[in-house]
């Protein structure tokens, strides 16, 4: 015999004689509280600011900034789905304080932090310091390539553009020839009174117009035939075609500045190799400070190589914890001399790979072809290669990087030229080129590699900053940036990296509060 089933009463109309708080709907240890709580606790009067006054009434920036801040913890990137969240979700309608701004609203908010983010960044990663979570002594420094919101089909690249210009440059120069010719027949007509479409500047429609005017006439006197004129003015309207063509490319040639490409869809988006090492996409590079899953600062480029905005990063890290960290520690792209340099400089322990670090480990890897392979005599300032040919030296000169550092390379050269006895120089170079500062650099970074710290920071690297990126594109789906150019890109990264500490912060409180045997309570 069955036994009776009994249901709890369901009933969508259910009335209540007082309406119930919103409050109770949200738990006392919910991230929604917390990201309140650090928010009211923020100077925000950089954001205010920003407001002209006058005209109705604003929606408070301290909740607009929070309603963002939750959203990205929700995976709700888009302005649109934000709104959405508002009306619908319990801890959106919370924390909103059952306001409901449009989504233009909150987009125009979002624009308004343009240059505040990094401020509100900081002010998070201050609460961490002051929360015993972030101790700002070892950071990890990476970068990873993120699509922009383009058509990656509608790339300009700069060779595309200077070979354009060299072909118009050139039709022009013949067409131009022409069109003198035609102008030193008017000038016997007309005297010897210089005529203005000789000039490439100002080939304006009423210059065109006056000369197809001219060689109207001159067929109405019979001076030349039709067939002449009408391939003078087949040239004429090929110049002015070309020109504005020219102007075209120009323009194209000035937004590229310094860059190899850009995208169409979005100018400030640079053509970079994505992960995969296929892929050609219209990206930022992003660059990240990592201290045990908090991101201590951040960096969005449009330059493909990442050790270029690496003193940027540390900067900013030094900045936002009030003191230069204790050590940093990277993969071989960062190990140069500019920031082995810098690093010396802000007084932090240099742990960054060079370029032949791992190499160098390897048990095929052979001294005799390379530097220290090289007997050095001190006195006389040469080098003698294992086969006992002598590399003296020659001059030394300043070598200048793409971001403006300034090295200082010796150059020694073989006797005579004669290198084809010695394995070094198999390249047939004559020369041995290198900076003694970055020698120096490389081997006091390769003896703290190898130090118990460095093997220590060597095995903590992948987990403190693939995670993060392996979080960030598959766990929230953010693979590519919804917003575009890079001001509004800085915008959506801070946001991010906002959320994502902020998590950071919620996961260790929490983990605190449960070996401490009492319930986290935010509000």
């Amino acid at each position: 015999m069955h036994k009776k089933i009994v249901f709890k009463s369901y009933s969508q109309d259910q009335q209540f004689l007082l309406p119930k708080n919103i409050d109770d709907f949200v738990t006392r240890g919910h991230i929604a509280r917390l990201i309140s709580k650090i928010i009211d606790s923020m100077d925000t009067q950089h954001i205010l600011a920003t407001y002209k006054g006058g005209g109705t009434s604003s929606y408070n920036p301290r909740m607009l900034l929070k309603s963002w801040i939750l959203g990205f913890v929700y995976k709700t990137y888009s302005c649109r789905l934000l709104a959405k969240a508002i009306r619908e979700n319990l801890p959106f309608i919370w924390i909103a304080g059952n306001q409901q701004p449009d989504f233009r609203t909150l987009n125009n908010f979002r624009l308004r932090l343009k240059n505040e983010i990094k401020k509100v960044f900081k002010e998070i990663v201050i609460y961490g310091i002051e929360q015993g979570i972030i101790e700002g002594k070892d950071i990890f420094v990476d970068h990873t390539k993120n699509e922009a919101n383009s058509n990656k089909y509608k790339v300009v690249w700069r060779k595309q553009v200077e070979n354009q210009l060299k072909k118009i440059d050139d039709e022009l120069d013949e067409l131009f020839k022409h069109i003198d010719k035609i102008n030193e027949e008017e000038g016997k007509i007309f005297g010897n009174k210089d005529l203005p479409e000789q000039e490439r500047k100002g080939f304006d429609d009423e210059k065109v117009k006056n000369i197809i005017t001219k060689i109207n006439e001159r067929v109405n006197k019979k001076e030349i035939t039709r067939e002449k004129a009408r391939e003078d003015k087949k040239n004429v309207m090929r110049v002015k075609k070309l020109l504005k063509r020219e102007d075209a490319y120009q323009e194209k040639k000035k937004i590229l500045g310094k860059r190899n490409s850009y995208s169409r869809t979005d100018n400030d988006a640079v053509a970079m190799m994505m992960k995969d090492k296929f892929t050609i996409s219209p990206a930022y590079n992003e660059g990240i400070a990592v201290e045990n899953g908090f991101v201590l600062d951040y960096v969005i480029s449009d330059n493909c190589g990442d050790c270029v905005s690496f003193i940027q990063l540390v900067d900013g890290v030094i900045d936002n914890l009030g003191k230069a960290p204790e050590n940093a520690h990277s993969d071989g792209a960062y190990g140069n001399e500019e920031t082995m340099s810098y690093l010396e400089k802000k007084g932090i322990r240099n742990f960054l790979k060079y370029n032949t670090y791992h190499k160098e480990r390897k048990k095929n890897w052979n001294e005799k072809n390379r530097l220290e392979g090289l007997t050095y005599n001190k006195k006389k300032d040469e080098f003698t290669c294992p086969s006992g040919i002598k590399l003296k030296f020659e001059k030394e000169k300043p070598d200048i990087t793409k971001t403006g550092f300034v090295r200082n390379v010796r150059v020694y050269r073989s006797e005579n030229g004669q290198c084809n006895k010695c394995p070094f120089h198999k390249s047939g170079a004559k020369t041995l080129s290198f900076s003694r500062e970055y020698e120096r650099l490389k081997e006091q970074a390769k003896s703290n590699l190898d130090s118990a710290k460095g093997i220590e920071l060597r095995k903590r690297r992948g987990n403190e900053l693939e995670s993060i990126f392996g979080d960030e594109k598959l766990n929230n789906l953010k693979r590519r940036y919804h917003l575009r150019g890079l001001k509004k890109v800085n915008i959506e990264a801070g946001l991010y990296y906002i959320a994502h500490n902020i998590k950071k912060i919620q996961n260790k409180l929490s983990s605190f509060n449960k070996k401490m045997l009492f319930p986290i309570k935010y509000a």
